[in-house]
């Protein structure tokens, strides 16, 4: 990766990274520090008292009888809006009301008698019978969004941070480092910031909602800090390429494999090497019969070893953990032969064959 030079662009890159992971941290905190009003908001609601005679408007509540006109929906997006239409008293005139959820509208009907609860001029919270539903605009839940986003977004601005730190500390001189490793820190903070999401959304208390964020800590460390062992483990196996030997082909044979390398045979769409047919031929024929380019007898193998991320070109023919690389010199130039690793002895053994017979 260029970023791990730690100098040019790499340096204004990490710059960059650091003023994002940094607006990481930002965001969520001014969401968190609006939780606060917004609890103080639906603790005022709570607490108010009924109105009575001379009782400021703003410090009380005021409760009247309504009946239902109609209900009505509508979609927006994946979520779904209710309204109740009602009236008043002694007032014709038909009110919207944007319910914040779906069980009084679910179960009431043109003509039933509800009780509107205004609370600073809008309607808080409908009574009907035994059941009571607060409305959008109820102060009670807009905790809710704000600590929601605030723990989504925060633990995903650690794990960025942290994952720039070690990248930027220990990443360049790790023995085996892969792309994946940058990921493990984000990953883990997206995984605990959507539980705290959800938590808020669906725990009664922000102690709830904070408590249950709290215990998702120790599984999601441990889903993450296993995925990461295997994938390492899978890794250092796939860069461990000792137990690769030379085997003769004991008959003809086609296999997935590419020549990377600025050299006069290596031309796209020869993806295919014939081996146990005459000298080592690269070929685009699946089947090894067709347009066959043999592979010059100066070709001297130099060992064989895991893909680099430096490595010219680019081959599609396997993965990262089932793909081996053959480095060869032709003369001045590098030659790289890629291929799957169950393919590697064979052809390794029909190189040194070829090289004998050469010699």
């Amino acid at each position: 990766m260029a970023g791990r030079t730690g100098a040019g662009p790499g340096r204004w890159r990490s710059v960059l990274a650091v003023c994002f992971g940094l607006v990481l941290l930002l965001v969520p905190a001014g969401f968190l520090a609006a939780v606060p009003d917004a609890l103080a908001r639906g603790d005022a609601y709570a607490a108010a008292p009924a109105c009575t005679a001379g009782a400021r408007p703003d410090s009380c509540t005021t409760t009247v009888a309504a009946t239902v006109a109609g209900t009505e929906e509508k979609a927006r997006g994946r979520k779904v809006d209710h309204w109740l239409r009602v009236t008043e008293r002694g007032d014709d005139r038909a009110r919207r009301v944007h319910m914040s959820g779906s069980r009084l509208y679910d179960v009431v009907r043109a003509g039933d008698r509800v009780s509107l609860t205004y609370w600073r001029g809008e309607i808080r919270t409908v009574r009907f019978g035994s059941a009571t539903e607060e409305t959008d605009a109820s102060p009670a839940d807009d905790w809710r969004l704000p600590l929601g986003i605030g723990l989504l977004v925060l633990p995903i601005g650690l794990g960025f941070l942290g994952t720039l730190w070690w990248w930027r500390r220990s990443y360049a001189a790790a023995a085996h480092a892969g792309p994946w490793q940058l990921g493990v820190g984000f990953v883990a903070g997206a995984l605990l910031g959507c539980t705290g999401f959800v938590a808020a959304q669906v725990c009664p208390s922000v102690p709830g909602a904070l408590l249950v964020t709290a215990f998702g800590v120790p599984p999601v460390a441990a889903l993450t800090g296993l995925v990461a062992w295997l994938t390492r483990r899978r890794e250092r196996r796939a860069v461990d390429t000792s137990d690769i030997v030379a085997v003769p082909p004991a008959g003809r044979r086609c296999v997935r494999a590419a020549v990377l390398g600025d050299v006069p045979y290596r031309v796209d769409g020869f993806d295919h090497l014939v081996v146990g047919d005459g000298p080592p031929a690269v070929t685009p024929d699946p089947d090894g019969r067709v347009a066959r380019r043999p592979l010059p007898p100066s070709l001297t193998v130099r060992g064989v070893r895991a893909p680099r991320p430096d490595d010219p070109g680019h081959w599609a023919g396997g993965g990262t953990y089932d793909t081996v690389v053959i480095e060869c010199r032709d003369g001045e130039a590098t030659v790289l032969l890629a291929l799957a690793r169950e393919d590697a002895p064979v052809v390794l053994g029909a190189l040194r064959e070829s090289a004998r017979a050469a010699g």
